[in-house]
């Protein structure tokens, strides 16, 4: 009997760790403009990018969708799809990378990617940018600190 109480509990903890891993992490929108500032992303886009990603993965980093046109899947916070941006298992792709790696919480590779992505084939190549953020208002981020705009605020000026 304690042994088949011990094994529902270390079956019951399986899940829980699973169920854990398949969630991953939502990442808050101050956090996600943090990232993309950290990344260099143009200011005057940044809003866009937000749009995209709570439209294509509601903020989930780890997010994997598929399978979808020719058995792709769609990886990551940005959903980048294993059809034509990366290959699933190697490395590949228009980013030349493996499409399991933007399934985690580092997204710094996942945006030099998605800028690769627009940089060829603009927001377009988003569905959901299409549909959620294209021509529509777009998410604010001025509640958000960003640190080189803090620290721009915070340098001495020359004297004139």
């Amino acid at each position: 009997m304690l042994r088949k109480i011990g094994q529902c509990l270390i079956l019951a903890l399986l899940i829980v760790l699973i169920a854990d891993q398949v969630q991953g992490k939502i990442l808050a929108k101050c956090d996600a403009v943090k990232e993309l500032d950290k990344a260099k992303v143009p200011r005057s886009m940044i809003s866009n990018w937000i749009c995209l990603m709570q439209s294509e993965s509601k903020m989930n980093t780890s997010l994997i969708t598929g399978p979808k046109t020719a058995s792709s899947y769609s990886y990551g916070i940005f959903q980048i799809n294993s059809l034509k941006y990366c290959s699933r298992g190697h490395s590949g792709g228009l980013c030349n990378k493996r499409c399991e790696d933007f399934a985690n919480d580092d997204i710094q590779d996942d945006i030099q990617c998605a800028v690769k992505i627009m940089n060829v084939d603009g927001l377009k190549a988003w569905s959901g940018w299409m549909k959620d953020c294209k021509n529509k208002p777009l998410p604010s981020y001025a509640d958000c600190k960003l640190q080189s705009l803090v620290n721009k605020l915070e340098e001495p000026r020359e004297s004139v």
